[in-house]
């Protein structure tokens, strides 16, 4: 156990391993998307122009995008300044300056589209890894969830004479019986967090995003909140994201790494 930080060196090495597995997934795949995400809307009558458009932002991904990225996932959790995908979604301004060049008309926008990313006239912006590449799935996730297992285990309460609170807003569980060490609330809407959160501070806070109309309240300054829904609904998830979660996973994802999840701050009441 390493006495600063607080996970084990087994649990430090699997951090390690799945940032490096995301990294390697994202350097074979990001500048190809950003390529493709001009030239899919370029017009097909202007290909030398086009060509120097994607050859400037080939050059911006490798000069800045990726050691970008590089440098993140490199980083100490608790001083990576963004995300991995905030980090791609920052090609949005170099692509649509490009188009605007080439005089591509913007497409008409929903308002949740204009909301979320007001200046993305193109809709460029992934809202998830798979949107990149659907090879950035499972090093997307598996990263997030080792991240939010580390980042729980460091910033866990050292508190023996009290059971770790979590904050569940989510109806179907399944099994509740692996709550059974912890102090459980189960709340309905966010106003009932706001006022549970008033007078306690929650370990945990798990928040079912499909049963949430808005995820941007469930949000708890200084708790560790992790967000699961539907995979397919992306939006939802990168809204979740938008509003601070420190995690987001898949359905069927969060049920299978629950115990991750609530591991170091089971641990926690043990100290």
């Amino acid at each position: 156990m390493n006495s600063k930080t607080g996970e084990s060196a087994t649990e430090a090495e699997l951090l390690a391993s799945h940032a490096d597995a995301l990294l390697e997934a994202l350097w074979a795949t990001v500048e190809q998307w950003a390529v493709n995400s001009l030239v899919s809307r370029s017009p097909a009558d202007a290909h030398k122009r086009v060509q120097l458009s994607a050859d400037r932002i080939s050059d911006h991904v490798r000069s800045s995008v990726l050691p970008d990225l590089a440098t993140l996932l490199g980083a100490d959790i608790d001083e990576q300044w963004t995300t991995p995908l905030e980090i791609v979604r920052s090609l949005v301004g170099p692509i649509t300056a490009e188009l605007q060049s080439l005089h591509v008309p913007p497409p008409q926008r929903d308002s949740h589209s204009v909301a979320l990313h007001p200046q993305d006239l193109y809709n460029i912006a992934p809202a998830t890894f798979a949107n990149v590449h659907p090879s950035l799935h499972e090093p997307g996730l598996a990263w997030g969830a080792a991240k939010a297992h580390v980042h729980l285990r460091r910033h866990q309460r050292q508190a023996s004479d009290r059971r770790p609170v979590v904050v569940v807003c989510a109806p179907e569980l399944g099994d509740r019986s692996r709550f059974d060490a912890f102090e459980v609330h189960h709340v309905r809407n966010a106003q009932k967090l706001a006022e549970f959160s008033a007078h306690t501070e929650p370990d945990l806070v798990i928040v079912d995003l499909d049963r949430t109309p808005d995820p941007v309240p469930f949000r708890i300054e200084n708790a560790h909140v992790v967000g699961f829904g539907s995979h397919v609904d992306t939006p939802r998830h990168d809204a979740a994201l938008e509003a601070g979660y420190d995690a987001v996973l898949a359905r069927s994802i969060f049920f299978r790494r629950l115990p991750e999840l609530l591991a170091p701050v089971q641990k926690s009441s043990a100290s």
